[in-house]
């Protein structure tokens, strides 16, 4: 049976992607598309955020079975913001200890729902052996010591000098947790300069000497994060440059086969993202500021905790080009006030927000338009999923066929992305997306004038392209989580 490799590349667009491509400047793309399957829209999670839909890639579930629900998110069940590190001020603000402790620790063995397996847990529970390669969605059988690199540990005044994370049978994150070939590692790009080996050249190497030293397990998933930093600082558009040397990373890959042909022989090979990006306008008027418009309410703070005693009202939570507001408090009383500040606003695309027990309500900003829906129903989308309706369609940009079903526009799969982000760890919220070309500023969010920003409902944030090689296969509507029972069903379960 063929081997699955399965790489990712961060912010992946398929515009950028199919002109490069056509090009020809991604010869080890071109050869894998060429040979295989080309998917131009595949849809993301909401938010189009990394933990977000790398999550859903490694469970096949959305946030609200998988319990990853942004990159920053108010975890109910000890009061206090969770950050992963959006921002270096956020870093500083929250403390060095805390967000390695959230990302290298807590995103997968305690964020992660423990009741959603891996696919890593489901492999090697049926006797295949799985591998990662810096990707952050880890969880899996084997315990694995992490060591903090001495800057590092430094930082956080040596109180997080190492851990134990648990992941597939080959694990390799960086600096942190090195791979069983660590003592010839040193002309890998590491160090503060190169991310500590969070980058593509890193990633690209250590998957090469997997596959050199015949180590190579069943499944490998290799992670290249580069282009997002890159499409953030130069705009998504702009981001040729940054795919084509991540091609050039899985082009090493290949290489260590006899030939390219032989590696598809050998493997089924299959490229995506994880999310794409939208570029932001320039002025101050493409941010949304939500601290100001909020500022009736009183705020938790992100080095704050939540007591049962205390007077917050709500969190803001920013995503980028998505926000989560949780109501902390008297939810009849400040739900409704909150809502009626944001649909004000027709920067906001989509202000949604649960109204009973599988009844939820989103609303166009800037307008009257407004959509009640439901799970189950007389009406079904091209995904299969049923709903009953009350409103206009239109607020998320979706009509009906000439067979009543429900076809999604600007915003694909909305009303199942939206109530996985309404439901995501239960807490009372309202859910904010922006208008292309727009983003939330709020205290510990990160802001892009003039480059790409992701995290929305828009189908520029949330469809990435995927080449699947080495296997024939059909999807006519897929999603990221379907790359969870694709590999599955590969290797016969």
């Amino acid at each position: 049976m063929k081997k699955v490799i399965l790489f990712v590349i961060d912010s992946l667009h398929p515009v950028v992607l199919g002109r490069i491509l056509s090009e020809g400047n991604a010869p080890a793309l071109r050869f894998l598309a060429k040979h295989g399957t080309y998917i131009d829209r595949v849809v993301s999670s909401f938010p189009t955020m990394t933990p977000v839909a790398t999550s859903s890639m490694i469970t096949g579930t959305w946030p609200d079975r998988h319990g990853v629900p942004g990159f920053i998110w108010y975890n109910e069940k000890v009061k206090e913001i969770v950050d992963y590190g959006a921002t270096r001020h956020s870093v500083l603000k929250i403390g060095t200890e805390k967000v390695l402790r959230n990302l290298l620790f807590k995103l997968n063995e305690e964020h992660l729902c423990s009741e959603t397996p891996t696919l890593y847990e489901e492999l090697e529970a049926k006797g295949y052996s799985a591998g990662n390669v810096n990707f952050f969605m880890h969880r899996g059988t084997h315990p694995h010591r992490a060591k903090v690199p001495l800057l590092l540990a430094m930082a956080t005044c040596f109180r997080f000098k190492q851990t134990v994370v648990s992941g597939p049978s080959h694990l390799t994150l960086g600096q942190l947790i090195q791979s069983p070939f660590s003592d010839r590692i040193n002309p890998y790009p590491r160090g503060v300069f190169h991310r500590f080996g969070f980058n593509d050249s890193f990633s690209g190497k250590i998957a090469a000497q997997i596959v050199r030293e015949r180590n190579q397990p069943d499944l490998m998933v290799v992670y290249f994060p580069d282009n997002d930093k890159y499409s953030h600082l130069h705009g998504p558009l702009r981001s040729g440059p940054s795919i084509e040397r991540a091609d050039s990373q899985v082009a090493a890959v290949l290489n260590e086969y006899g030939s390219w042909e032989e590696a598809l022989e050998k493997n089924l090979i299959i490229v995506t993202g994880d999310h794409s990006q939208t570029t932001v306008g320039l002025g101050k008027e493409y941010l949304i500021d939500l601290d100001q418009a909020l500022k009736g309410f009183k705020r938790l703070k992100a080095t704050e905790e939540a007591n049962d005693d205390d007077n917050h009202e709500i969190v803001i939570c920013p995503n980028e080009r998505m926000a989560f507001i949780y109501i902390l408090q008297r939810e009849s009383e400040i739900l409704p006030d909150v809502v009626d500040i944001l649909t004000r606003d027709s920067r906001n695309a989509q202000v949604a927000w649960k109204v009973s027990d599988n009844r939820y309500s989103v609303h166009q900003g800037g307008t009257e338009k407004q959509l009640f829906f439901s799970r189950l129903g007389p009406y079904q989308d091209v995904y299969g999923q049923s709903w009953s309706l009350e409103g206009n369609l239109s607020v998320v940009d979706a009509h009906f066929t000439g067979d009543q079903k429900i076809e999604f526009g600007r915003f694909p799969d909305a009303l199942t992305r939206l109530i996985s982000a309404l439901e995501a760890r239960g807490r009372s919220r309202v859910v904010v997306s922006a208008v292309s070309g727009y983003e939330y500023l709020a205290v510990g969010g990160p802001i892009h004038p003039g480059g790409g920003s992701h995290g929305s409902l828009e189908e520029e944030d949330s469809t990435v392209p995927m080449i699947i090689a080495g296997m024939p296969i059909r999807l006519e509507h897929p999603r990221i989580i379907d790359v969870f029972p694709m590999i599955m069903e590969h290797f016969g379960l």
